[in-house]
């Protein structure tokens, strides 16, 4: 079975994920990124009826194509977007972010720019794509390989739906 993902609302923007959240998910995913110095910046894509949030890196090395979107400025890879690292998110548990008044504003700017082509979007997409349903067949190829690298995505989906009617 396909599944169907799309960019939250049609087009990207940068969201912050709440930092007491994520650490309520690495409670039962130690994959969930969590790094209470740094924000956790991301975009939402729509699966079914979660939304999820790839989270950005710019700590950038060379990562697995299939798990990574890197993020380009005049051919110079900046940054990476971990497609292994999405978190399943609530929407009262991000933040819009005002790229003009962050500290780093230009370098989130030439982020969107490039993710805004849509040629990136359908590589996003067709890779997030690609990982679920590659995680949804154990007999699939790269099954043991993504299993191992990204998080619990159905795990992190139930928690996500405890935590929502837990509030």
């Amino acid at each position: 079975m396909e599944i169907e993902l799309k960019i939250k609302n049609g087009h990207l923007m940068v969201y912050e994920v709440n930092c007491e959240y994520r650490k309520y998910l690495e409670q039962f995913e130690k994959k969930v990124s969590q790094k209470d110095s740094r924000k956790f910046y991301g975009i939402l894509i729509r699966k079914d009826k979660y939304e999820y949030c790839i989270p950005f890196t710019s700590k950038v090395k060379h990562r697995n194509s299939k798990l990574t979107i890197n993020i380009k400025n005049k051919n110079k890879i900046i940054a990476q977007l971990l497609l292994n690292n999405m978190i399943p998110i609530a929407e009262k548990q991000v933040k819009l972010v005002n790229i003009e008044k962050e500290k780093y504003s230009d370098y989130l700017k030439s982020e969107i720019i490039y993710l805004s082509n849509q040629k990136v979007i359908t590589e996003i997409i067709k890779k997030a794509s690609n990982i679920f349903n590659v995680l949804s067949n154990n007999r699939s190829i790269d099954y043991k390989f993504f299993k191992k690298l990204c998080c619990d995505f159905k795990k992190l989906e139930d928690v996500y739906l405890k935590y929502k009617n837990e509030l």
